[in-house]
């Protein structure tokens, strides 16, 4: 007999958090311990030192009995602002895309700034220019008077020999 459509469930799977599969490990290496602890007889290899007393942090990270933070890699974090740190440091959609249109920001205001900057040494350029042509003209100008004083010189000094 087959049962109708409706009545029949489709498996639905469900996505689990590496934090909870990393419990779940920890548990079941714990049950498996203390199995062996108690029937020595089904242990293979020998007992083994209970583990260390472990408590998940909200960030997912393990704390073990000297209280030194364990991150994903295994590396051991000796305070809380280096923890913070990799958190911060660690992608995620939302603080990759803050990261890159803060990235994306400083980018423009560093453009613009450089082309502000540009702009004011083009009329500082602009400016020495035309105080260059002036100072240009005025020697000019003043060659050209002292040519005509030298000339009335030279006339009143015949006029004085002439009388």
């Amino acid at each position: 007999m087959s049962r109708p459509p409706s009545s029949q469930t489709t498996p639905q799977f469900y996505r689990v958090s590496d934090r909870d599969l990393t419990e779940i490990e920890l548990h079941s290496v714990d049950s498996i311990n203390d199995l062996h602890r108690i029937h020595p007889e089904l242990s293979h290899k020998g007992t083994r030192p209970p583990r260390p007393a472990y408590s998940p942090s909200s960030n997912g990270n393990l704390y073990t009995s000297d209280m030194t933070t364990v991150n994903q890699r295994g590396r051991p974090l000796s305070s809380k602002w280096q923890s913070r740190l990799q958190d911060l440091l660690t992608p995620s959609s939302s603080h990759a895309y803050a990261m890159g249109c803060a990235i994306i920001t400083l980018l423009l205001i560093t453009v613009l700034l450089i082309f502000y900057f540009l702009v004011q040494q083009g009329g500082a350029v602009q400016r020495l220019t035309e105080a260059v042509k002036e100072k240009q003209a005025a020697s000019t100008l003043l060659s050209q008077l002292i040519q005509e004083l030298q000339a009335l010189r030279n006339n009143l000094t015949a006029l004085r020999g002439g009388t």
